[in-house]
């Protein structure tokens, strides 16, 4: 299970770190800018992790 999470939260992916920038449907979807390469992604949750859609 993942934790709730809101803006400015950093979450953890299989690819690295993001920065959240929005959540959206109830915590399902998210908008979040990678803290390396600063790329703007949609995430949701998958497996025990953020995966990029």
């Amino acid at each position: 299970m993942i934790a709730p999470v809101k803006v400015e939260d950093i979450v953890k992916a299989r690819d690295g770190a993001y920065v959240v920038l929005r959540v959206r449907e109830g915590g399902l979807l998210i908008k979040a800018r990678h803290a390396a390469t600063n790329t703007i992604w949609h995430l949701v949750p998958r497996a025990g992790t953020w995966v990029r859609l």
